[in-house]
């Protein structure tokens, strides 16, 4: 069985990737893979598809326009989106720093599966995303919200959520009989305990959680708020949510 781990994202080497831009590998799971890629001003990927992969971008930092089919999308902090596969996508950046991105691929990343098109892009007016998504409390005390329709969750048994913690406020321990997780700090700082584990963790901090493993966020700032972004594989259910007795 995996074991308990953190993995500090900028601390990682890049990989080579078509693209050329700054990519790590952060983990893969049997059925999705996450990577960390950072872009620099003015830059832009290549257009491309995949024919077996579906893709989610979740922007970090930074501001450009991610182009899908026929269609843009202003990408922004706390901008996703899911792109399907054998559909034509680019990202630009268009500010003056870096733009940071993960790039979850389900079934898991494969540089095989990548199609470089030629067809230029058709210029589009982004759409503005909204950041507007309402917001449930988990069993545990969270605050979340879902990135992915149910018809997505069910189609690619991946659910992608954003969970909030307010300042000095403790989640209550829980397990999956089902799920394995990853936690990955997008803001904040705090600590993650996994098992018999405590993690320190702040931005860039990627944890992996187990299936059948306790688990906990804390955030120990009094000021700041402790933001994550929880990738659960096979994708979440309620009845897959076991508070621990306390």
């Amino acid at each position: 069985m995996p074991k308990p781990s953190m993995i500090d994202t900028y601390s990682l080497p890049s990989v080579y990737n078509v693209c050329d831009q700054t990519l790590r590998e952060v983990i893969a799971l049997p059925k999705v893979s996450m990577a960390h890629v950072t872009m620099e001003a003015n830059d832009a990927s290549l257009l491309h598809q995949h024919s077996a992969m579906t893709e989610v971008y979740f922007i970090l930092q930074g501001e450009g326009v991610l182009y899908h089919g026929e269609r843009a999308l202003k990408a922004e902090k706390g901008a996703y989106l899911v792109i399907p596969k054998n559909t034509p996508h680019q990202l630009r950046n268009t500010g003056n720093t870096d733009l940071e991105h993960l790039v979850f691929a389900i079934p898991p990343f494969n540089p095989k599966d990548v199609e470089v098109l030629k067809t230029p892009t058709k210029e589009t007016t982004p759409e503005i995303f909204s950041h507007e998504k309402p917001q449930v409390t988990a069993l545990d005390g969270a605050l979340i919200h879902e990135l992915m329709s149910a018809d997505e969750r069910q189609h690619l048994d991946v659910a992608l959520a954003v969970g909030f913690l307010p300042p000095g406020r403790k989640a209550i321990p829980h397990h999956h009989r089902i799920s394995e997780e990853i936690y990955y700090v997008t803001d904040g700082t705090g600590k993650v305990r996994v098992g018999e584990k405590a993690f320190e963790v702040k931005k860039g901090s990627a944890v992996y959680v187990p299936v059948n493993t306790v688990h906990a966020l804390e955030n120990g700032s009094a000021t700041e708020e402790l933001k994550v972004l929880c990738v659960s594989s096979p994708s979440y259910t309620e009845g897959d949510f076991v508070l621990e007795s306390r």
